[in-house]
């Protein structure tokens, strides 16, 4: 890559068709070659990221991989919203893009923004979810969208607590489908 030096291809994938395959490289470029139009790529914006993609990691006891300020595995956090390079928000049409907000309505789709103050005492503005527990520590405000995130990550735990209980209580004789007398 022309003054970036040479970079490593992480990933590579093929359209069902195999007429398209797209890369991802080292530097965080996304590669699509293939034959055809590529009108369809022009309409989406030249920089999307995940607002929580740059979102501290930690390990727990077992080794798992936790998002620091949820304490949850990644991948069941709600999907993220999709930010350009500065944490700006893109429009809707934008967000349904993101596997899991194809049908949510457009109120879940903006995500909410605020003013956090960095420890320089610079102020910016960021999607509210980005903010880490230094910044809960130091007395800001805590995260609505952080507060949903463990809300909807509780209700998913019942329910899987329940599916669990359901399944275990079976019959009492052991067998799949119970007996009439």
């Amino acid at each position: 890559i022309e003054g970036q030096g040479h970079g490593a291809v992480f990933d590579c994938k093929f359209s069902p068709d195999g007429q398209h395959f797209a890369c991802t490289d080292s530097h965080g470029h996304l590669l699509i070659f293939g034959f055809g139009c590529s009108r369809s790529y022009e309409k989406i914006p030249d920089q999307m990221f995940f607002h929580t993609d740059y979102r501290p990691l930690i390990r727990d006891s077992n080794n798992y991989v936790l998002d620091e300020q949820t304490q949850q595995a990644p991948h069941l956090m709600p999907p993220p919203f999709l930010v350009d390079v500065d944490g700006n928000p893109h429009p809707t049409k934008y967000q349904r893009l993101v596997p899991g907000r194809e049908n949510c309505a457009d109120e879940h789709l903006i995500p909410q923004l605020g003013y956090v103050a960095t420890s320089d005492g610079e102020v910016v503005e960021q999607v509210i979810g980005q903010q880490t527990v230094d910044q809960d520590e130091q007395g800001l405000e805590p995260s609505i969208l952080d507060g949903m995130i463990r809300q909807l990550q509780l209700q998913q735990d019942q329910r899987t607590g329940a599916d669990q209980e359901s399944a275990s209580s079976g019959p009492p004789n052991g067998e799949g489908t119970p007996r009439r007398g």
